[in-house]
């Protein structure tokens, strides 16, 4: 066994560990899209693992698993803009909205410009699906790394006083996610557009993640804890500052 499948099955077993900690302490159905991206990991994972890279099979596996890995984190990037706004409606439907028309957007400006100056003819058709899939996967992937950015600098610049395991699920899929954009743009670069060194080290990275982030959840509670207000000027000032921004959303929304 090679070393890119040891590290592939690593990372199905840390993505294993962290659903089963999400399913023991009853926070699968709280985080249902984050917990169905991790699932699908795994089956990914495991598939690239397990199958010989110069197989047929495991081409045609690539060209189907990668498309809905994007599904799969669409979904799960819209459901941190639910989780981080929940109590801010018009900034969490005009973020998702805005996710949905960057992530459109800028799918349809590379395939356009892909479709214009490339031509995969000579190359076969199945090379042609490849080339599609990666500049498809990249925008994508790219764009959804803008909206997690925008996310997590919220959290860092705002005291919006989540759950600790909202937090914790937020930050750690963030860092996961930053860190497959940051190989996909490096591999991007590459002569061969892959990198052995920087895929394991992105593997490891995203492997201690995923164990942290099942190590640092608490268990789910009944009842939910009041919200507690501050009387600190500055967190008063960025919370008016939060509650003016979502106010006008809202207006924008609703029009």
């Amino acid at each position: 066994m090679d070393a890119d499948a040891i590290t592939e099955l690593l990372l199905a077993a840390a993505a294993a560990i962290t659903v089963v900690r999400l399913l023991s302490l009853n926070l699968a159905k709280r985080f249902l899209a984050l917990s169905a991206y991790l699932t699908f990991l795994i089956v990914m994972t495991a598939v690239y693992g397990l199958l010989n890279k110069a197989s047929a099979l495991y081409f045609w596996s690539y060209l189907i698993l990668e498309p809905l890995e994007c599904i799969f984190s669409i979904f799960a990037v819209r459901e941190l803009f639910t989780l981080t706004f929940e109590d801010y409606p018009g900034i969490r439907t005009v973020g998702r909205w805005t996710m949905y028309a960057g992530v459109t957007l800028a799918l349809a400006i590379s395939l356009l410009v892909t479709g214009f100056f490339w031509s995969g003819a000579a190359e076969g058709r199945a090379h042609s699906h490849l080339f599609y899939v990666e500049v498809s996967q990249r925008s994508i992937v790219f764009t959804l790394s803008l909206a997690i950015a925008a996310i997590l600098l919220v959290l860092s610049k705002y005291p919006l006083h989540l759950s600790k395991n909202n937090v914790i699920s937020s930050a750690c899929f963030g860092f996961l996610f930053l860190c497959d954009a940051a190989r996909l743009l490096i591999d991007s670069l590459a002569p061969k557009l892959y990198n052995n060194f920087v895929d394991w080290t992105e593997a490891a990275a995203v492997s201690a993640c995923l164990l942290t982030w099942a190590a640092l959840l608490k268990p789910a509670t009944e009842t939910v804890p009041a919200r507690v207000k501050f009387t600190a000027p500055d967190e008063e000032h960025l919370l008016q500052q939060l509650d003016s921004l979502n106010q006008l959303l809202a207006k924008a929304a609703r029009r």
